[in-house]
C-alpha cells in the first residue's frame, strides 16, 4: 500500500465526490459512499449507470471530499485516480467494505437495495462497482 492509497481525508469522509468524464472531455461529479478497498478506494454503482457508461471510455477520475449534495468540503484535496469498473465477486467485496464502514446506515440503505434489484430497473442485472487506485 502506497502513502496515497489510504488518506484520513477520504477515509473519514462521509460522502465523496467522484468525478468522472464524458467522451467529451465534459465533467461529471457524483456525491458517493466510498470505502477503503485493497490499495484504494471502492464504492457501489448500478452496470447500467451514467458513471459506469462514462468509465467504459476512459478510467481517469478525480475523487475530493464532500457532502450529501456535492457540495466540496472546504479545503478538500482533489485525488486523480485510476477507475475500473468491477462485477460479481470482486463488486460483492466493495459492496462489503461499504456495509463495514456505513453500517446500520447502510443496513438501513440495503432495505431499498433489495426492492430495487428484485423489482427496479436494475432486475436481473450483475452488481457492479467502482475500484479507485489513486495516482501521483
Amino acid at each position: 500500500m502506497t502513502p496515497q492509497a489510504h488518506n484520513p481525508e477520504i477515509n473519514n469522509a462521509k460522502y465523496v465526490s467522484f468525478v468522472s468524464y464524458r467522451k467529451s472531455g465534459q465533467a461529471v461529479a457524483t456525491p458517493v459512499w466510498i470505502a477503503p478497498f485493497e490499495d484504494g478506494y471502492g464504492f457501489t454503482i448500478e452496470s447500467t449507470s451514467g458513471k459506469a457508461k462514462r468509465l467504459a471510455h476512459t478510467s481517469r477520475a478525480t475523487i475530493q471530499a464532500c457532502n450529501v449534495k456535492g457540495v466540496i468540503t472546504s479545503g478538500a484535496t482533489i485525488y486523480n485516480c485510476q477507475a475500473s469498473v468491477v462485477l460479481h465477486e470482486r463488486a460483492e467485496q466493495v459492496r462489503d467494505a461499504i456495509a463495514h464502514k456505513y453500517g446500520l446506515t447502510y443496513k438501513v440503505f440495503s432495505i431499498y437495495l433489495w426492492f430495487t434489484s428484485r423489482f427496479g430497473k436494475s432486475k436481473g442485472l450483475p452488481e457492479a462497482a467502482v475500484i479507485l487506485k489513486i495516482t501521483p
